[in-house]
């Protein structure tokens, strides 16, 4: 069986473009893997919810997005993920690091803070992510079942595409890239192999004998 060390937290950082899946694979992770069930789950968008007291129906304005704030829900969020590494809990950072300046950012949050990172980088064809981000809007305006584990915390239109363009791949080696473009199952098989790779680094760092948790819950096999 896969299996993940228990001995310190992890920082864990998805990246990718709107609509490649990072929020269900965030939640999907913490869900399947034994030793992240204690973790926490850091959203840009939900944080973002939670400092305005907006609820998932509420459809946020241009000025929400603007710089000063937006730096003020990172600050937020970076708080968050300090907390929860004290306090020897996983935190997942779902943010998404759309510019390199981000993902360096949370590559040194993660030295600061002496945990090892691991990065997930999502991609997936234009086309799979328009569809998805057309249907999540379509959930949006119905308004039922609306789920941060969906992803429903963002209204992104399809004009984010354009709007940020090609964000390229990260430039350093601690982010796994991901083929996003299959069902949300398939993401987090890749994302299980990929976590599997790291508990085996990173006990060739460690020596001596290691307690380890089973990777999966019970019953997935």
């Amino acid at each position: 069986m896969v299996k993940i060390e228990k001995y310190g937290p992890y920082l864990i950082a998805i990246g990718g473009h709107t609509g490649t899946g990072k929020s269900t694979l965030a939640h999907s992770l913490r869900r399947e893997v034994a030793a992240l069930r204690d973790s926490f789950v850091f959203d840009m968008d939900q944080t973002r919810r939670e400092i305005l007291g907006y609820d998932l129906k509420t459809i946020m304005k241009p000025e929400d997005y603007d710089d000063a704030f937006t730096d003020r829900v990172r600050a937020t969020m970076d708080a968050g993920i300090k907390k929860a590494l004290a306090a020897g809990h996983s935190a997942i950072d779902a943010s998404g690091s759309f510019a390199e300046s981000g993902r360096q950012h949370i590559e040194a949050l993660a030295r600061a803070c002496g945990v090892p990172f691991i990065g997930l980088w999502l991609v997936a064809p234009r086309a799979v992510m328009e569809a998805r981000i057309t249907r999540r809007l379509a959930e949006r305006e119905a308004g039922q079942d609306l789920s941060v584990e969906r992803g429903h915390a963002s209204d992104a239109c399809l004009g984010v595409l354009d709007k940020f363009g090609d964000i390229g791949l990260p430039r350093s080696k601690a982010w796994a890239i991901i083929d996003a473009s299959g069902t949300s199952e398939a993401v987090l098989e890749a994302a299980l192999d990929v976590l599997d790779l790291q508990r085996a680094s990173q006990q060739k760092k460690n020596m001596g004998p290691r307690r380890s948790l089973p990777l999966r819950k019970r019953g997935r096999g």
